[in-house]
């Protein structure tokens, strides 16, 4: 009992470190549980939604009718016929309508009931957003129709008009479903058939068995998406991954630091009481009950930190997973909680922070009583960075500062990694930003000369629009992984529409087969080698040999002439899928397949990065916390440790901002150094994230950090910095000059 209370005391008497300590436990545990339950939740609903409701594995259209029932017999599939029609309700407000599917992307009920006749389903957020409740009444193209309930479409999961926008408005957009019989009724409604497989492997390779199939019969297919490819549902396994990477990184850098900083604690703790723990030696008390006791600060901490940090996690699930689905609405069937989680969250810390706590304890144990009570046999020793350095011709402040970095390497060695982490985690949303920047302004604005790009339903021959110009595209898959897709695009060598540059930024023209920057880095080919791809339209393998590679980030692309792209693609010479134009065009119903605007699309990345500000900013407070605790408890040390030197100091008459100067200035240097080392280590870090997260986005991410965010990032840690110095003086001030003379009689 006596022991125990030494406990209390030691810890009530240096709060600031262990209630530091606490909080990184907290917040770490914290963040493992809730992000890993949320991702754990969102991929379990993902891939219940899909299942129940059967979420097409493509959705396509024909010039002519196909017998669904046939078609789902020869391929082992369930097929149905449904549709969708854009709808103006108000001026600017537009609706799109889906018919009811019943054996594909069946739509769930989230509330009311399944639509009747003149009756229609809308999904929340555009109900709520534009006043409509369960009941009242919404003119669709002309006819009233009832509002039976809310609905949640398994194929239109992130809602948004276009891939273009990035960012819904509900104001503006929003989805419904009707009966069949009243979808007939809609002006301007496209037929679209849905097909799902029954055998869940190898999917692109079954889609263009179907799509073979359907050209042999005459049948020629006006529209074929892949729900992979489908921005609506794709945006989902993506967030689960984005959360995924980040629940597995951010919390256990963040353990990591705790357990560093906790061993040294407890590593120059002991040390400190080497005399404390001699005399409990020679009063009788055991090895064992000496280890236990000091078991107890480690056992303590982590037990507080992580019971507390899991409890908040598991109490903050629901919130982050009901905030997950505003932006993806699914119907949650069940909720996980996964208590493994919370037990391996408490359990990891006890058992790391004991293990350390067990051996350094351990060691010190071994020394004889005698030699602990006269403050331990490694007392003055110097270590080999000390004895190789040569600081004799340098002033007294700096050898001074010098020493006491290379005299305490733990203690450096932790602020380093601190700080480094700090950085990481302060720059993290600044990077995203630049990046995204970046691809905006040198990725999409220096590859495309263009406004508008207009992709027909069928291949088109001869001369094409007066002030546009041609080109030709396929989808295709490597031949040996069809995971990894990409498109082949035939351009006219004379092009002014595409920018290419090499990699030592000369411009060039697309006369050879060119292979953009990511997309090589993705397959790990250079020039010279081959790549083997199948056409995901028919499965026919074609073969590239690289020969040029551009330095672009707009996308993953394969450049070749187009008259060769349509020579190795079996196409007439003249033939072209789409246009570029400067211009906004018409064209006839159903002649049109999809239109990019580049102007939308930097648009929408711009709502996106508005979007982003929150977060930026809750990391930057985050870091901010997370050095301030850091520094601190650092900072704290350097003072405890210092405290004979400093009241010496004050004998010897040297001003408090002599004195501060010279302690609580000697961590400078380290800071920037972190500060500076924690610059690759994050773009390090990005690259590896942008990378594991290329198969979901559109487009690929270059990993860019602004010189200004540097700026930025390295004020607010030296702000950080000084600020912990700040609240350190106040124990400097307290040390009495009378230490001096307790240290020398001891």
């Amino acid at each position: 009992m006596t022991l125990f209370k030494k406990v209390i005391r030691t810890m009530l008497e240096q709060k600031a470190r262990y209630i530091g300590s606490m909080l990184l436990l907290i917040i770490s545990s914290m963040m493992f549980v809730m992000m890993n339950m949320t991702s754990m939740n969102l991929d379990n609903t993902f891939t219940t939604f899909s299942g129940k409701n059967a979420l097409s594995d493509a959705e396509f259209s024909t010039d002519a009718e196909i017998d669904v029932t046939t078609l789902g017999r020869q391929f082992a599939a369930s097929v149905e016929t449904g549709g969708t029609a854009d709808c103006e309700v108000n001026p600017g407000q537009t609706l799109r309508v889906f018919s009811m599917m019943n054996a594909v992307n069946i739509p769930a009920v989230q509330e009311g009931k399944l639509p009747g006749n003149s009756e229609i389903m809308l999904d929340r957020l555009f109900s709520k957003t534009n006043g409509y409740k369960i009941g009242d009444t919404i003119t669709v193209a002309g006819k009233e129709f009832t509002v039976s309930g809310y609905t949640l479409l398994p194929n239109f999961i992130y809602v948004i008009k276009s891939k273009e926008q990035m960012m819904n408005d509900p104001r503006a957009f929003g989805v419904g479903v009707v009966g069949k019989s009243d979808f007939g009724t809609l002006p301007d409604r496209n037929q679209v058939y849905a097909i799902r497989f029954d055998d869940r492997e190898n999917i692109k390779s079954q889609e263009a068995s179907v799509k073979n199939a359907l050209r042999s019969q005459g049948v020629q297919i006006t529209n074929w998406q892949s729900t992979e490819r489908k921005i609506n549902v794709s945006y989902v396994p993506m967030e689960v991954s984005v959360l995924s990477t980040m629940s597995a990184a951010v919390p256990f850098a963040m353990l990591a630091l705790t357990c560093i900083l906790l061993g040294m604690l407890m590593w120059r703790m002991i040390l400190s009481e080497s005399v404390i723990i001699g005399t409990f030696y020679a009063q009788g008390y055991r090895r064992r009950e000496l280890r236990r006791h000091y078991l107890m600060f480690p056992l303590l901490i982590s037990v507080i930190g992580s019971v507390i940090g899991s409890v908040l996690g598991l109490l903050l699930v629901n919130s982050m997973f009901g905030f997950m689905l505003t932006a993806f609405p699914m119907p949650v069937y069940e909720t996980i909680i996964n208590p493994l989680l919370a037990i391996f969250a408490i359990f990891l810390p006890v058992l790391i922070l004991c293990g350390v706590t067990w051996a350094i304890i351990g060691r010190t144990l071994k020394t004889a009583p005698a030699i602990l009570m006269k403050g331990g046999e490694t007392k003055g020793k110097v270590n080999f960075i000390e004895r190789g350095l040569r600081i004799d011709r340098l002033g007294f402040g700096m050898k001074f500062k010098i020493r006491e970095q290379v005299r305490s390497l733990s203690r450096t060695l932790f602020l380093l990694f601190g700080v480094v982490v700090a950085t990481m985690l302060m720059l993290y949303g600044l990077t995203m930003k630049s990046s995204v920047d970046y691809m905006l302004d040198e990725g999409m604005g220096e590859l495309y000369n263009l406004k508008y790009e207009y992709v027909f339903i069928s291949e088109k021959n001869g001369i094409p629009p007066a002030g546009t110009e041609k080109f030709n595209a396929s989808y295709v898959s490597l031949a040996d992984n069809e995971d990894i897709s990409f498109y082949v695009t035939g351009v006219l060598p004379s092009t002014d529409k595409i920018k290419l540059k090499d990699t030592y930024g000369q411009r060039f023209r697309p006369e050879k087969i060119t292979i953009t920057v990511p997309l090589a880095q993705k397959l790990n080919v250079n020039i010279g080698d081959s790549v083997t791809v199948f056409d995901t339209e028919n499965g026919k393998e074609h073969t590239f040999t690289i020969e040029k590679m551009a330095d672009t980030y707009a996308g993953d692309f394969l450049f070749m002439p187009l008259e060769q792209f349509n020579t190795e693609f079996g196409l007439p010479a003249n033939a072209y899928i789409g246009i570029w134009s400067d211009e906004a065009m018409t064209f006839a119903q159903g002649e049109i397949q999809s239109t990019k605007s580049i102007d939308a699309i930097v648009a929408g990345f711009g709502k996106l990065l508005d979007q982003m500000g929150p977060m930026i900013y809750g990391l930057i407070a985050a870091a901010f916390i997370l050095g301030l605790i850091i520094i601190y408890v650092v900072t704290g040390l350097v003072v405890d440790e210092s405290r004979s030197s400093i009241s010496l100091m004050k004998v010897f008459g040297y001003r408090k901002k002599e004195i501060g100067k010279l302690i609580l200035g000697s961590n400078t240097f380290i800071v920037i150094l972190g500060y500076l080392l924690g610059i690759p280590a994050l773009l390090g870090t990005v690259g590896a994230f942008y990378g594991s997260l290329t198969e979901s986005l559109q487009i690929v991410l270059p990993v860019k950090l602004n010189v200004l965010y540097i700026l930025l990032g390295f004020i607010i840690v030296m702000a950080t910095y000084e600020f912990a110095k700040w609240m350190c003086r106040k124990k400097v001030a307290r040390i009495p000059m009378s230490e001096a003379l307790k240290a020398g009689t001891e």
